[in-house]
């Protein structure tokens, strides 16, 4: 009953209805892909069981450090999440993004508020600054590919490298001297709950050792997600450069973030094919190995996460209703943890700012 009342409540949602409407069209796009290319996608397809098994292993190490990366960002706001925690989270955010209103990010916030005492401004700061990371280390890694590249390809490289590297050093600028805790006086509550979030970002942006700490999972996390888009072209019979799956993975990144889209439902593939395209590789192929890498995670997710979200599901006592209606409910939880005096973002009484591990 509370999924199906959680059904009806994205539909009568305006946001949610349209995102049921984009998720099925995307979805449509790349079936109609794949069957209009069927005959030449089987004609190259050769995922082996070795190829299967190294994707599958990839998928899991990613796992572990998303869970890696959530314990890090909240233990830097005094909430201790433990290794099983993390991963059971994890899975269930992967799981439920597939579905409209960013249900998997909402649950992650709702549990780690509830369980871990994460307050909920803290963990909307972690998830912007692990996002920001994570796209700027996937295109300065695409970048440096392209730059050192054939010259046709390196006006995108120099994009790629100074535009993002030129807004994360604005960011650590604006980190280091901002004044934390202004506007907890702010008579609108709506102001004091996004400057609570915005004061989080510049302490994350602000500790050298939490960005090292940072940059190397995420350069982790991007190497894992290249090996898979590699494997995934090898099963397509292609062996393309490191610099060429290094740019379909940023642009297949880039655009999944981008995307309003349930899960990146086609706009990671189309991303994949306009890396393709810039890199000098085949546009169909760039799609079809995106949809190999999702299709593979997708088995995994479908075997482990689903258990793993039914399972957070029941032992949280949380429903998708409660997802549907938590993100409304986000202003007044904000405000009761303030006045419960949570560890504010420099370790005053009042609001610490999320994040969430990507």
């Amino acid at each position: 009953m509370a999924s199906g009342n959680w059904f009806v409540r994205s539909l009568r949602s305006r946001a949610g209805l349209i995102q049921w409407v984009l998720l099925l069209g995307a979805v449509g796009f790349v079936a109609w892909i794949v069957v209009s290319r069927g005959h030449d996608l089987e004609a190259a397809f050769k995922l082996t069981p070795a190829l299967f098994l190294f994707i599958t292993l990839s998928s899991f190490a990613t796992f572990i450090l998303n869970g890696i990366e959530l314990q890090v960002l909240a233990r830097h706001f005094g909430s201790k999440v433990p290794m099983s925690g993390a991963l059971m989270l994890g899975l269930a955010v992967n799981t439920l993004n597939y579905l409209p209103m960013k249900a998997g990010t909402v649950l992650n916030g709702i549990v780690m508020r509830t369980r871990y005492k994460l307050p909920l401004s803290a963990f909307t700061a972690l998830i912007a600054a692990s996002s920001v990371i994570h796209l700027w280390v996937a295109l300065v890694m695409a970048g440096t590919c392209l730059v050192l590249g054939p010259a046709a390809h390196r006006a995108w490289g120099w994009l790629f490298l100074l535009g993002p590297t030129a807004g994360v050093a604005g960011l650590i600028i604006w980190g280091r001297m901002r004044t934390a805790g202004r506007f907890e006086s702010h008579d609108s509550r709506v102001i004091r709950i996004l400057m609570r979030i915005v004061d989080g970002m510049g302490q994350i942006f602000s500790d050298g050792r939490l960005l090292a700490i940072e940059l190397v999972i995420n350069f982790s996390l991007v190497t894992l997600w290249t090996l898979r888009s590699y494997w995934s072209f090898q099963a397509l019979g292609m062996s393309p450069s490191y610099g060429q799956v290094v740019t379909v993975t940023a642009l297949g990144i880039l655009f999944t973030r981008i995307s309003v889209i349930p899960g990146g439902v086609g706009l990671r593939e189309v991303g994949a094919s306009f890396g393709s395209a810039i890199s000098g590789l085949s546009v169909d192929a760039g799609f079809a190995a995106s949809v190999i890498e999702r299709a593979v995670m997708l088995i995994w997710l479908l075997v482990v996460g689903v258990p793993s979200t039914l399972y957070l599901l029941r032992s949280t006592g949380v429903g998708l209703a409660d997802i549907m209606s938590g993100a409304r409910g986000v202003g007044a939880t904000e405000e009761a943890g303030a006045s419960d005096g949570a560890a504010g973002p420099d370790g005053s009484d009042g609001e610490a700012t999320p994040g969430e591990a990507g």
